[in-house]
């Protein structure tokens, strides 16, 4: 049987962060954009609603298509301009596991947090508790804070690649990195086409890309790898 996963970005266009923070729901459909082309490489199957649909709507789609699991995604507001953190809430205990996922893969993050818990039970809220697919709501970060807005904003690549990461696992599949894409150094694309290695510890200073050989020096110690010869040499 081929597991759906409905993703629900926020509606709320009227919800809006400070700064250049925008409204909810487009930062919401935005980060929901950069999640779905890791979930496509991995095979993984989703539908996502349109913008404006309601809360009602999303539900009964999710309920149509027999969804394995609903996951709504939100900014948060509400903490006076001084909260931080990821919330996600749950409603059953299925939802519940994934929703420590969620927690998880943000907190990896290291995004400033001050939160007294990160996770949630709720029974109120309409897409926990009329879906019949375990369900998550997240809370990404504040809205309502300059620097919850600026994590929200500048990581959402590495935001939704955790989502996407968590949401792959779950569905039993490989997350697929693609390096020529995705190596970054310091929240920074990296140029793959370097030398290998260039440091104090590399004999020579410098160790070209795709060398056969290579060798290092430290504190009176040496290792030298032959790839060719298949070899490793220590002294």
């Amino acid at each position: 049987m081929n597991r759906i996963w409905y993703l629900s970005p926020s509606n709320q266009g009227a919800n809006l962060g400070v700064g250049n923070y925008g409204s909810e729901r487009d930062q919401m459909y935005r980060l929901v954009l950069e999640i779905t082309p890791h979930l496509d490489r991995a095979g993984v199957s989703f539908v996502i609603p349109e913008k404006n649909v309601s809360l009602t709507e999303r539900v009964r789609q999710s309920n149509e298509i027999n969804a394995c699991f609903h996951l709504a995604l939100h900014s948060n507001a509400g903490g006076k301009g001084q909260a931080r953190g990821p919330v996600a809430y749950y409603y059953s205990e299925t939802g519940k596991v994934f929703a420590e996922k969620m927690v998880d893969a943000l907190l990896a993050l290291k995004p400033e947090n001050n939160r007294s818990s990160n996770l949630g039970q709720n029974k109120t809220f309409y897409e926990l508790r009329k879906t019949t697919a375990p369900a998550c709501l997240l809370e990404v970060d504040f809205h309502d804070s300059q620097s919850g807005v600026a994590f929200l904003i500048n990581r959402r690549s590495e935001i939704a690649e955790a989502i996407a990461k968590a949401i792959i696992e779950a569905d039993g599949k490989t997350f697929d990195v693609k390096y020529d894409e995705y190596f970054k150094i310091n929240g920074q694309t990296a140029d793959t086409n370097y030398a290998r290695y260039e440091n104090d510890y590399v004999v020579g200073g410098r160790i070209e890309r795709g060398a056969d050989v290579m060798a290092f020096s430290f504190g009176g110690y040496s290792l030298t790898l032959d790839f060719g010869a298949g070899t490793r040499k220590e002294s």
